[in-house]
């Protein structure tokens, strides 16, 4: 799983640089390791779920995406990210569905899950609206990628609103 996620981060490190915090450099195959035990470890102890997106026709890794908690243990967070020559093709809006769903599913305290982003990030923020999340607020952010403006968006979507 590590050359797979390292290639597949490698191969669109110029795209992801600008949103991920995280992709600011290319990472060893050791970095990563860690990196991905430490997702098992989080998993492990419900505090993030982390998890590898793979295409169904070629068996490729096609991104990631996982269920996680920044301020609010009653609402998660979901994120992803789908590598460069698989994005447009519905992988981005299909992990959002699976996690919130999964989030709603195994969490039944959660009344809410939030996905966050960059304003400047237009194709992040076309996958909320798809799945009937609703813009809760705009957001002061930190500038921690090269593309981000400073400004973002906070979705919100509520089980009883949650696609099934």
């Amino acid at each position: 799983m590590v050359d797979e996620m390292l290639e597949a981060v490698e191969s669109s490190l110029a795209e992801l640089r600008f949103w991920m915090p995280w992709a600011q450099g290319i990472q060893s195959q050791e970095e990563l390791g860690k990196v991905l035990r430490n997702g098992h470890e989080l998993f492990d102890t419900d505090k993030e779920w982390n998890y590898a997106l793979f295409e169904n026709s070629s068996g490729d890794l096609v991104g990631a995406g996982s269920v996680h908690f920044t301020e609010d243990l009653g609402r998660p967070e979901i994120g992803y990210w789908v590598r460069s020559d698989r994005t447009g093709r519905g992988y981005a809006t299909a992990a959002a569905r699976t996690l919130a769903a999964a989030a709603f599913r195994y969490l039944p305290d959660v009344r809410t899950v939030k996905i966050r982003m960059d304003q400047a990030n237009v194709a992040s923020a076309a996958v909320p609206p798809k799945l009937g999340f609703r813009l809760l607020e705009e957001e002061e952010r930190k500038f921690e990628a090269e593309g981000h403006s400073g400004k973002g968006f906070v979705w919100v979507l509520d089980r009883e609103s949650s696609p099934r």
